[in-house]
């Protein structure tokens, strides 16, 4: 298992169904950047791809709007 912190993110606001106000959508910007997701997968076995695919899930699944890009970095996690 692997942990990540969340640097940066960029969402995708433009659904068709939901329309957010400025002010909410750097609210919900706030509420992830920092966060830190513990991925259950390993890159260097699985792959980045399929690395990356967890954590944008994971960012998905915590604030309910689909990513379009992110950045974040690797948190050395004590046994």
């Amino acid at each position: 298992m692997k942990t990540v912190q969340i640097t940066d993110v960029e969402f995708d606001f433009e659904d068709g169904f939901h329309t957010l106000s400025e002010e909410a959508q750097e609210k919900v910007y706030d509420d992830i950047v920092g966060n830190i997701f513990e991925i259950d997968c390993d890159p260097e076995e699985e792959g980045f791809d399929e690395f990356e695919y967890l954590i944008c899930e994971e960012i998905t699944s915590e604030t309910g709007w689909l990513v379009k890009q992110f950045e974040y970095i690797m948190i050395e996690t004590k046994a």
